[in-house]
């Protein structure tokens, strides 16, 4: 199965089958039902899931590799409405489940292994729906005086079958607990297997892992990362002690001391008092799995046989000696007894033996010798191989108390699986810190930031090499530091290319105060300690988060088309799309912002619009009232010139000024041309009028300013006259008044010659006025047209 891809068990869920009842429910708790959210569980459901399902809350126990939300499925329809609650269970960033589990999962058909009703991958989280069980787990069925025999038997079956049909899927579970297992009723009880986060197919009769697992429940062989079916009928023999003794295995141990518990001693059973179950137990916790109870020796007590038993070797504990180092309430004569107690107690052992004065060891002649190293000094003058190096090049250098801590540890039992910090770091150890690195939220992130900032820093990689698990760690150092020179040359040179503020995505790897945390330092490891699975998931996260940039950002396109397969291009690709995507969803905003001012200025405008062309009638009637002025004017006009000819309509002749004028027009005449060219010009503003509607403005704002012409003219000949008559004097104004009467004499005749055809040029006059009202009118049409595109550029925003 893809890792994108989602398996439902079909006919299951309440979406699939409406109307039918709740299925059997599992629980992964302690028993106690989970309270309300309060402002929304912390945990989101992936989005396909987060469509389907409401968060009823966050399951009390959470494990290492994922989380649990319980969730509720609303469904049914009419007045009786029904919901159904399952359980959510959401791999966090860096687990992940086997894909071959998943695809033999639907196989499985047992009543007592958890059905998985649906599996898939979203939001980078693997993720698994199973049912749900109010009555929780196992472990709030065991009192501190355990169970009786018989009820411990009935449990010890219902297991054993569900651990056989397991195995007959071809499936290790990997972490059988009280906790992963369920309790589907109680009148009568019957438990169901669940939590195949750690499970494993089986191919062939072994396999290797390295996968973390619940110690105290854990085969001897599971410390190697061996995987066989052995391992689960182990788990199943510490359960069942539990059940007898009420007493949870290895109580009040350390991670340390429970190792070398099973790696060196047997358990033992004396303390189980009922004969048949105490034969079930040894047969299950025989330390060599080759030897150890399987499914037919089970199955053969079930029907009341013994299959025999392999013999334990007896215990051997060594005795404390007096004289031993003094450290966490013990004294160690033993260095691979004292190299583990250290490894357990690694914050301590630290400060204690090398942390009093700031990492480095006293200078014994300014301050004297501490204490603790004046005991461990003493201590290794027992041995001569290799201590006066240990001392004189690690233990007194400058380097942090860690460090010395981790050399001291090395030289004492090299035979143990590397560590630092008290955590182990192999090669398989070390994509997971990249992980932790990346997600501040995860209690070992911390942890995870110091460890990789100290490999890098003081070249621990080639040390933990000398530990047994430690091979290929040298070889990954050097890969890594190769990686990390490529990283630092290849963001040196993005920084010139891309925007300032995305250039801080793109640090110097190992850089102090820059690549804080040390994402990309620990991202380069895991690609130097698992090439092909790092490069294969920087690729995959490269796809996300170019998909995460919904709209065109070209710095960020053009990063991502010349990323390739290139792994360190992939993963600038993946570092710089949370800056990407925020400028996409600006460059988002902004268009939206921009269409929405578009659309508002349209709308103002439409509405401007609306008001103008809604005064059209106003204005049609202002356009008719402002022309009535020439209608009245040419009517009056029209009579006086008819009253210049014979008022009685009779032909003749009249002197005026001893001139003669011929006859005039009828008055019916110059009437009719007073009005056509009123309705001219009338037609003309109306016509205006409707085209600029409540922009409409009369036709005499030209009078204003002629009249303005005129004033400034008379007043300028006024002046000049004045100025004619100062020069001249006496003489001149004599001469100016003959003029004067010349030119007034000259005006009568000319009168005259004019009254004789002013009908004539009356017709003419109304006529050039109605073509001239016209042509005005034209012209400010025209203008305003002009002036109205204009404005509707500038509401509009438009260029």
């Amino acid at each position: 199965m893809s890792e994108f891809e989602t398996r439902r068990d079909p006919g299951v869920t309440h979406s699939d089958r409406p109307g039918s009842p709740p299925p059997g429910e599992t629980r992964r708790d302690t028993g106690v039902p989970p309270a309300p959210p309060t402002g929304g569980a912390l945990i989101r459901l992936p989005g396909p899931l987060a469509e389907r399902f409401i968060v009823v809350g966050e399951l009390p126990v959470q494990g290492a590799e994922s989380d649990l939300l319980l969730v509720r499925e609303t469904y049914g329809t009419g007045d009786q409405p029904s919901a159904a609650e399952y359980v959510v269970k959401i791999f966090r960033r860096g687990y992940g489940a086997d894909r071959e589990v998943w695809r033999k999962l639907p196989a499985l058909n047992s009543p007592h292994v958890v059905r998985i009703l649906e599996t898939g991958r979203a939001d980078d989280h693997d993720y698994e729906v199973m049912e749900y069980a109010a009555d929780g787990n196992l472990r709030a069925l065991i009192p501190a005086t355990g169970l009786e025999p018989g009820r411990v038997g009935e449990m010890a079956e219902q297991l054993a079958a569900g651990i056989a049909d397991l195995h007959q899927a071809g499936i290790v579970h990997r972490d059988l607990k009280p906790e992963n297992v369920l309790v589907a009723g109680t009148e009568p009880v019957r438990l169901v297997i669940t939590d195949f986060g750690l499970s494993k197919v089986i191919e062939q009769s072994m396999v290797f892992a390295s996968s973390s697992r619940t110690l105290a429940y854990a085969a001897p062989e599971s410390l190697s990362g061996q995987v066989s079916p052995a391992r689960d009928w182990w788990s199943l023999g510490m359960i069942v002690r539990e059940l007898l003794t009420g007493r949870p295995p290895f109580t009040g141990m350390s991670e340390t001391a429970v190792v070398d518990h099973l790696a060196t001693r047997p358990i033992d059973n004396d303390d189980i008092a009922d004969p048949r179950l105490r034969l079930l137990c040894q047969g299950l916790l025989a330390r060599d799995p080759r030897r150890r109870w399987g499914g037919d020796e089970v199955r053969a007590w079930q029907q009341g046989g013994s299959p025999p038993v392999a013999a334990e070797p007896p215990a051997h504990r060594a005795a404390p000696a007096g004289d031993g180092l003094p450290f966490a309430g013990r004294r160690f004569t033993d260095r691979g007894e004292l190299a583990r107690a250290l490894v357990e107690n690694w914050d301590d052992a630290a400060r204690y033996f090398f942390g009093g004065y700031g990492g480095r060891l006293p200078d014994e002649s300014s301050f004297g010798p501490s204490e603790a190293w004046r005991s461990l000094r003493d201590w290794l003058s027992r041995f001569d191989d290799g201590r006066i190096e240990l001392i004189d090049r690690h233990l007194a250098g400058p380097e942090p108390p860690d460090v010395k801590l981790l050399h001291l540890v090395r030289w004492l039992d090299p035979s143990l699986p590397p560590h630092y910090l008290g955590r182990r770091v192999t090669a398989d150890d070390l994509p997971g810190l990249a992980a932790l690195a990346n997600e501040a939220p995860h209690p070992d992130h911390r942890s995870a930031c110091l460890i990789g900032r100290a490999l890098w820093d003081h070249d621990l990689l080639p040390v933990l090499a000398g530990f047994a698990g430690g091979a290929g760690l040298t070889e990954i150092g050097a890969r890594w530091r190769g990686h990390v020179a490529a990283w630092n040359e290849l963001a040196a040179w993005l920084r010139e290319r891309i925007p300032p503020p995305v250039a801080s995505r793109l640090p110097d790897a190992g850089a102090p105060g820059r690549d804080e945390p040390p994402v990309v330092l620990l991202t380069l490891l895991a690609l130097a300690a698992k090439p092909a699975e790092t490069a294969a998931m920087l690729a995959r996260a490269a796809v996300r988060a170019r998909d995460s940039v919904r709209d065109p950002v070209p710095w960020f396109g053009w990063l991502a088309d010349a990323a390739g397969e290139d792994p360190l291009r992939l993963l600038t690709v993946v570092r710089t799309a949370p800056d990407a995507a925020l400028e996409a969803e600006s460059l988002v905003r902004d268009r939206h912002a921009a269409q929405q001012q578009a659309v508002d200025r349209e709308r103002l405008w439409a509405e401007r619009e609306r008001a103008r062309l809604a005064g059209r009638s106003s204005a049609v009637a202002r356009a008719v009232l402002w022309t009535l002025p020439f209608l009245v004017l040419s009517l009056v006009v029209s009579w006086l010139v008819g009253r210049l000819g014979d008022g009685n309509g009779n032909d003749g002749v009249r002197s005026v000024g001893g001139l003669q004028s011929g006859s005039s027009a009828p008055p019916v005449v110059l009437f009719a041309f007073a009005v056509g060219a009123w309705l001219v010009v009338c037609g003309a503003e109306v016509i205006v009028a409707r085209q600029l509607g409540r922009d409409y403005f009369g036709p005499w704002s030209w009078l204003a300013r002629l009249s303005g012409a005129a004033g400034r003219g008379l007043s300028g000949a006024s002046r000049m006259a004045s100025g004619t008559a100062r020069r001249p004097g006496q003489r001149g104004c004599g001469l100016l008044l003959a003029g004067g009467l010349l030119g007034l004499l000259l005006l009568i005749v000319v009168l005259s010659a004019v009254l004789a055809i002013a009908w004539v040029l009356w017709l003419l006059v109304l006529v050039a006025a109605a073509t001239a009202s016209a042509v005005y009118a034209g012209v400010r049409l025209n203008k305003w047209r002009q002036e109205h595109e204009r404005q509707q550029r500038a509401a509009l925003g438009a260029a």
